[in-house]
């Protein structure tokens, strides 16, 4: 806390709720404030000249100056016209007040403890947030009434810098999304509170520059130790005061709980639809309740719906709980309509589409959108993803959600980086269904067991399987796996002399593109 005497602004601002109108030219430098008097003949240098309108005349304003007063502020229940000589110190106009006595207590007191005033006014602020988390009106609300408090443009952000809440000064509305655009940057979060547990377990507030003149204070909002959010007040450089600080550290607190708050009531909603996703896949309700329950979380019945099914594949993976946040975080950013639930070690989801489409785009970039970020966030634990076929019938969400299984089933043998789609799983949508079968580990061994036994089994494999790729052109195979013509063609004749096919029969190449897919899918012991 200030222990200097306040600038005049800094006075203004911690006392008063509104701000003053200026009827003259407001002083270019920030003078400090020594006192505040209402006798006009006892005016000293650096003295605040407190009068009520019907005190103030063009005489007092001109000796006033000539004493060395630092401002003069008139007191009016209403906005009028004041006298004015030619050349009188900075004149404010404060039109919410009409008891002079009551503001020059106001404003002493504040001189003399500011410290005690300063924890006051922070007490009345508290109280005016906390009663608007009370309402349930949300983070607008409180960003609102925190730059209506202070007079700065404030911002509420997620753990991952996604805007909760903002609201722009009237100074700063015309460059507000350059701003914005700038702190949704992670590298432009200050490095101490990079670390969410860390930040999360100090109560910091820094002050940092921002391109364009500007500087912002920023503070964690912590849940539980860990920081969930950041809030910040922006404005000026060498504005931001002491009264900025105080609408900071109110403002995390009941951020804090709204966030709490926000975050048990989804918490709640992600259980009751986890039972429902649930109860549907396992026909646990009636086709009237189903339907229903349905409706009644948001969803359109006259749309279709698809379902997709993730997880990590990683011997050190992070938490189910964390690939349940990214899933959620990306649908909410796309705006779509959907459940989610956890399963296992899986987290399902089921994505409202438009009926109309047959390939479920919607879906297919959802799911890539959640693969890159998990890439962004844990490079070391990939996300494998399988989706089902779209279905219009709530009865058949089961055989959408089966379908993903056996996709993402497939990402993960595959070690496949895109999501799967059922559809393009082409043969291996048949393979599935005998994979267990001894004829299809027989069928393989007969067809590639002499190549996959030969001590060049991995080489001879990729060149087999990208002649295959490139419908048997010698020239686009070799350049695939950047060997020379003659190279290739010595190895084909290898594998020929191996196992003894001969790929110019359409019906041997079949077969060996069959192997080929069991080998892929269940590798060369059958298991």
């Amino acid at each position: 806390m200030p222990t200097t005497p306040p600038t005049l602004q800094e006075l203004l601002r911690l006392c008063f709720s509104d701000s003053v109108q200026w009827i003259t030219i407001p002083p270019q430098v920030e003078p400090r404030i020594a006192w505040v008097t209402t006798a006009s003949a006892e005016v000293q240098p650096d003295d605040l000249l407190l009068l009520a309108y019907e005190g103030a005349s063009s005489e007092v304003f001109e000796r006033a100056g000539v004493q060395g007063a630092a401002a003069v502020l008139v007191i009016s229940e209403i906005d009028r016209e004041i006298p004015l000589p030619a050349a009188p110190p900075p004149v404010a106009l404060l039109v919410t007040h009409s008891d002079t006595r009551q503001v020059h207590q106001l404003l002493t007191s504040m001189l003399v403890n500011q410290r005690a005033s300063l924890i006051e006014r922070g007490v009345r602020v508290h109280t005016q947030l906390s009663q608007l988390a009370a309402q349930g009106e949300g983070l607008e609300s409180l960003a609102h009434a925190m730059a209506e408090i202070s007079g700065r443009g404030v911002l509420v952000q997620d753990k991952r810098l996604d805007i909760l809440a903002q609201h722009p000064s009237s100074a700063l509305a015309s460059i507000w999304e350059n701003v914005l655009h700038h702190l949704r940057n992670r590298e432009s979060l200050p490095e101490p509170l990079r670390d969410r547990k860390l930040a999360g377990q100090q109560a910091t507030i820094l002050i940092q520059p921002i391109p364009g003149g500007l500087a912002r204070l920023v503070a964690t909002i912590s849940v539980g130790d860990v920081a969930r959010g950041y809030l910040s007040l922006i404005g000026m450089q060498d504005e931001l005061d002491a009264l900025d600080h105080m609408v900071i550290e109110q403002g995390v607190l009941v951020c804090a709980v709204e966030m709490a708050r926000a975050k048990a009531v989804r918490e709640a909603e992600k259980r009751i639809k986890g039972d429902l996703l649930t109860a549907l896949l396992q026909e646990d309700l009636s086709p009237r309740d189903a339907r229903l329950w349905v409706m009644a979380i948001g969803l359109d019945l006259e749309q279709a719906h698809v379902a997709l099914r993730l997880s990590w594949d990683s011997a050190a993976s992070p938490s189910r709980r964390r690939l349940e946040t990214l899933v959620n975080g990306e649908i909410a950013r796309q705006g779509l309509k959907s459940i989610v639930s956890s399963m296992g070690t899986e987290v399902v989801c089921i994505c409202q589409i438009p009926h109309s489409i047959a390939r479920p785009q919607v879906a297919l970039d959802l799911a890539r959108a959640i693969i890159q970020q998990g890439n962004q966030e844990y490079s070391k634990a990939p996300i494998r993803c399988g989706i089902g076929r779209p279905v219009v019938e709530l009865s058949d969400w089961r055989y959408s959600f089966r379908e993903a299984g056996q996709a993402l089933d497939l990402a993960r043998r595959f070690g496949e980086s895109e999501p799967l789609y059922y559809t393009d799983l082409s043969v291996y949508r048949l393979l599935l269904q005998i994979e267990h079968s001894p004829e299809l580990s027989a069928f393989q061994e007969e067809i590639l067991g002499p190549l996959l036994a030969h001590e060049n089994a991995a080489e001879l494999i990729h060149t087999l399987e990208a002649y295959f790729e490139h419908n048997g052109n010698l020239s686009q195979t070799a350049e695939a796996l950047y060997i020379h013509r003659n190279t290739l063609m010595y190895r084909m004749d290898r594998i020929g002399s191996i196992t003894r096919l001969n790929l110019e029969d359409p019906k041997v190449r079949l077969a060996v593109q069959l192997a080929l897919h069991i080998l892929r899918m269940v590798g060369s012991t059958g298991s």
